[in-house]
């Protein structure tokens, strides 16, 4: 809808720029805040995931360590030893070095040795396979855990010499330095789980890291691993609803090979503060919108006041220059009534006077009465022109009373239907009101047998004329319609001004005193006609009185 005024379109458009504004405004200081947030959560995640791959690094260079010297004291023992003889003194062996369980030779003829925890089916075998391992300064394998102990062997000109050791002070010292022991202590209340991950499967990892993407599912893995040994990368996980942030850093192994960890935090807290700024920008968003909405209907409101008042001044306006008008036309009404029915009145007794005394001859007689009917037509035009006009122009005091709004009608038109039925022409009346309405009754007469008049004046014999009458709440509503030819909308508007009518004998005063008298009442007047289709008089008046 548009705004009757410029200056209250305005007001919404103020409103909705500064909610834009402050909406904005607010939306990237809140965005500020939470990169500020994330970016310090990172960097703290970050931290700990590096403190935690030194740690892990720590401890698999220590494991390494541990491996490294078990290395060196099975090749010194096998260069202290030697290759076994066919009759060794196994116990005394055993009593020199507590931690050998076996010590045996290879050569074409077969094995030779200490070699009593191995079935004798099963000794070639065992030996064979630890000969076979490519590097002979430390093997483990499935047998030789099952046997609990790792081997170490060296090949001479004519014979092979394999020396196995207790392994129960190694496990002893991998348990306290490896890595398993230390991601088993790691507990913190945000840190979700650590993991040592090759593409193998897991190496080792905190309790119950939960669900954990695989080598192949996860193609950020080998990346990592196969990046820069110092490289480190985050990232935000969905797990099973709860969101972390973990950071992959590459760790080298002590067979060479590269692992990477991976160390996860709570992000709970970075998501609820996203939630919370999603919210508050929701809640925001309603409030403004309520405030622009607001703003569009105070200034419909405004304008649609300032629009009835400047309605309000104008017809104020124009009842000033009507009272005026009348005013003015009053007075030239009585003036002209003052000059014309004198002479008037002395014309209507001459002709009375003629019509009684003046003799004419015979054959003259006929003429001379339709020249004293024509005359004395023309003086009652003349009269009934001139109190119009002096009704028009005179002022209006109006005796309203509580009458019954069916007899009224009938009253009003009691003589018209009679009319109606000489000219061979239909009034229909329809009364659909059984309640009281405050009126001055003769006017009210005036109005509806002005109106009824000119309908019956617009149709021709066999013409229909509809008079409907009905009451609302607080309201009367009569309508006049008749089947004539109808009037075009240059006509119309004329035919609603003084001296102005269509009819061959009118006066073009009857229309506007008819309106005069509506308004008069608090009521309106209003006229709807088109060419071919007829007219319809709508007469509007408050039922009560004003």
């Amino acid at each position: 809808m548009r705004f009757p005024y410029l200056r209250f379109a305005l007001i919404p458009m103020v409103v909705a720029a500064l909610s834009v504004a402050l909406a904005v405004t607010t939306r990237l200081e809140q965005e500020r805040q939470y990169d500020a947030l994330r970016s310090l959560y990172e960097s703290h995640a970050r931290s700990a995931g590096h403190l935690v791959r030194e740690a892990a690094q720590e401890a698999t260079w220590s494991t390494g360590l541990v491996y490294s010297m078990s290395a060196e004291g099975a090749a010194l023992l096998l260069d202290l030893l030697g290759s076994p003889d066919a009759g060794e003194d196994c116990a005394a062996v055993q009593t020199r070095v507590p931690d050998m369980v076996i010590w045996a030779g290879r050569d074409g003829s077969g094995v030779r040795g200490c070699l009593d925890r191995i079935p004798a089916a099963s000794r070639i075998a065992f030996v064979d396979g630890v000969l076979a391992a490519p590097d002979g300064d430390f093997v483990e394998d499935d047998r030789t855990r099952e046997l609990g102990v790792f081997c170490a062997w060296t090949r001479g000109e004519s014979v092979a010499t394999v020396v196995c050791l207790d392994r129960g002070h190694l496990d002893g010292m991998r348990r306290e330095v490896g890595l398993g022991p230390l991601l088993a202590d790691l507990k913190d209340r945000d840190l979700e789980y650590v993991v040592v991950q090759d593409p193998g499967g897991i190496l080792a990892a905190s309790p119950a890291p939960g669900r954990i993407s695989t080598w192949e599912q996860d193609p950020v893995l080998a990346q990592v691993r196969e990046g820069a040994p110092d490289g480190q990368q985050g990232r935000m996980l969905d797990r099973d609803g709860q969101t972390v942030y973990e950071v992959i850093g590459p760790l080298d192994l002590v067979d060479g090979t590269r692992a990477v960890v991976r160390t996860a935090l709570d992000a709970g807290e970075l998501v609820r503060f996203r939630t919370r700024i999603d919210h508050r920008q929701t809640v925001m968003g309603g409030v403004l919108g309520g405030a622009v909405l607001l703003s569009l209907a105070l200034a419909f409101v405004m304008g649609r006041a300032a629009r009835r008042r400047a309605e309000y001044l104008d017809a104020m306006r124009r009842r000033e220059e009507e009272g005026r008008h009348w005013q003015s036309l009053g007075q030239m009404a009585a003036t002209v009534a003052h000059e014309v029915r004198n002479p008037l009145n002395t014309i209507g007794m001459a002709l009375q006077r003629m019509t009684r005394e003046v003799r004419v001859e015979p054959a003259d007689q006929e003429g001379f009465r339709d020249l004293l009917a024509m005359s004395v037509d023309a003086s009652d035009r003349v009269e009934r022109v001139v109190a119009e006009f002096l009704e028009l122009g005179k002022p209006l005091e109006l005796d309203r009373r509580a009458h019954p709004a069916d007899g009224l009608v009938n009253e009003a038109l009691a003589s018209l239907a009679m009319r109606a039925g000489a000219e061979g022409k239909t009034l229909q009346i329809r009364c659909a009101c059984s309640g009281d309405v405050v009126v001055d009754r003769q006017r009210f007469g005036q109005i509806v047998a002005n109106l009824v008049a000119n309908a019956l004046d617009a149709v021709g014999p066999g013409g229909n004329v509809t008079v409907d009458a009905e009451c609302e709440p607080g309201t009367f509503r009569l309508v006049v319609s008749d089947d004539g030819p109808g009037m075009d909308g240059a006509t119309l508007s004329r035919v609603q001004e003084a001296f102005v009518t269509t009819k061959a004998h009118g006066t073009g005063l009857g229309l506007p005193l008819a309106r005069r008298l509506a308004e008069a009442h608090g009521g309106t007047l209003v006229l709807q006609s088109a060419p071919g289709i007829g007219t319809h008089a709508t007469l509007v008046l408050p039922a009560k009185g004003t």
